[in-house]
């Protein structure tokens, strides 16, 4: 894919029909922007040494005569009455409401569950600590203004739904302030059947199912215009946190090594997956490309260390879906397309239009010899570059493009001129065999 010939063999037009069409497909996904939930999971263990992993949750709750404690799972509580505690914990909760013409309104028809409020508990379970926080802030925070890059989760309830028949029917939040762009539920590790998350936003669904498990604490996070609703729980008790999430000043670099967030649950995950699991779709292997949709500082050598850790929002979420399909990716300056340059020489060769000049690292801009009878054919034939055929998912950004090298420009008189490159994802996808191949190697079937 990246030899310098002229053969037609691998251009941009792709020849093989279903790969245009699954192309155009994934690209028609991304650019509708459906990354309206996410979530994951973060495991239980009674070790301080392990980084990647949630101690036990502890909940201290006011009860009628004392302070009463729990701990989850159940099977790390060393007290012998623990049973009759989380009994207790929800014998103490009441009715939970909902918001209805400003008003809070108990209807177990419509909602059946109770709660308890932030001053009347505490817990040792922090989602900051647990990554969740951060995984939010660079997957799912709002790009509507450059001012605010983190995000601030803030406790809201604890809430039980509890067998037989404990719902809450499809509904809209009302934010509670200009700043709240979602919401975020953490189900702690407590054993249930039922009680399915489902979300819902612009004709895309997403479902959460956390029944069975109680080894590790669960979370989703959605925002506040997505409707949702908890599906009936059929055993057991299902308890979680509730936080509203409030854009706020932060940084995020996390890239490319998130393992809070799970992969899995992203929308574009399965859209990906399937196209790979097709025997059609780039039977041969290729090239696919993604212009990022965000400015990276890439022609600095300070700005390209950082990447892939800084990209956000679309960027990071195909860094991170196609890599965990075992996806070799590339992040690479591509220059502004030769045909964009006119230089007076006349129409390109057809050539030109079917491949990109692709950078062979990040770093600063260089300069690139040129002389007096030089075209701009030439100018970027002596750019250290690639010449690869690359079926392009979205077209480039103009307000993404930094300055990639400089050269001497002759006319009347010379002048220095800039070639232009953009930051993009290269997802060099492999055969159809040799992809079935790794996808068992990385213990999941695309078949």
């Amino acid at each position: 894919m990246s030899d310098n010939g002229d053969s037609d063999t691998s251009s941009t037009s792709v020849d093989n029909n279903l790969t245009v069409q699954i192309a155009r497909a994934l690209a028609s996904f991304l650019s509708k922007s459906a990354i309206f939930a996410c979530g994951g999971a973060v495991p239980i263990q009674d070790r301080k040494d392990d980084e990647t992993s949630a101690a036990p949750v502890t909940i201290r709750w006011d009860s009628s005569r004392s302070i009463k404690k729990l701990t989850l799972p159940l099977s790390l509580d060393r007290n012998a009455d623990r049973d009759a505690r989380l009994a207790a914990l929800v014998r103490d909760t009441q009715p939970a409401g909902f918001g209805l013409k400003g008003k809070d309104v108990v209807d177990e028809s419509y909602r059946k569950a109770s709660k308890l409020d932030p001053t009347g508990f505490s817990t040792n379970f922090c989602p900051y600590e647990a990554g969740i926080v951060d995984a939010i802030a660079q997957a799912l925070l709002p790009t509507r203004t450059a001012k605010y890059h983190g995000v601030r989760a803030e406790l809201y309830k604890l809430n039980v739904y509890r067998a037989p028949s404990g719902l809450f029917k499809a509904h809209v939040d009302t934010p509670r302030s200009t700043l709240q762009f979602g919401s975020l539920v953490v189900c702690l590790p407590c054993a249930h059947e039922g009680g399915q998350l489902v979300v819902r936003h612009d004709g895309h669904s997403r479902t959460f199912d956390w029944t069975g498990s109680s080894d590790s604490v669960q979370w989703a996070a959605f925002f506040s215009d997505c409707e949702h609703e908890v599906l009936e729980v059929t055993s057991g008790y299902r308890l979680t946190l509730t936080y509203n999430l409030y854009a706020c000043t932060g940084l995020g670099q996390l890239g490319g090594n998130c393992t809070a967030l799970e992969s899995q649950q992203l929308p574009l995950y399965e859209e990906v997956k399937n196209a790979l699991a097709n025997p059609q779709f780039m039977p041969d292997g290729g090239t696919l490309g993604q212009y990022c949709r965000h400015a990276y500082a890439h022609t600095t050598k300070a700005g390209a260390d950082t990447l892939p850790q800084v990209l956000k929002g679309s960027d990071m979420v195909a860094h991170e879906v196609f890599s965990a399909l075992g996806v070799d990716i590339r992040i690479r300056p591509v220059l502004d397309h030769i045909t964009n340059q006119d230089d007076g020489c006349g129409p390109l060769d057809k050539k030109f239009h079917k491949r990109d000049h692709v950078g062979m690292g990040l770093g600063d801009p260089v300069a690139v010899d040129s002389y007096e009878q030089d075209s701009i054919e030439d100018v970027y034939a002596e750019y250290p570059h690639s010449w690869e055929a690359v079926t392009w998912l979205n077209g480039p950004r103009h307000n993404t493009s930094s300055v990639e090298f400089a050269y001497l420009r002759y006319g009347n008189e010379a002048s220095i001129e800039f070639g232009y490159s953009y930051c993009a994802l290269l997802f060099n996808v492999l055969s159809y065999a040799k992809r079935v191949e790794v996808a068992k190697a990385e213990g999941y079937t695309l078949e």
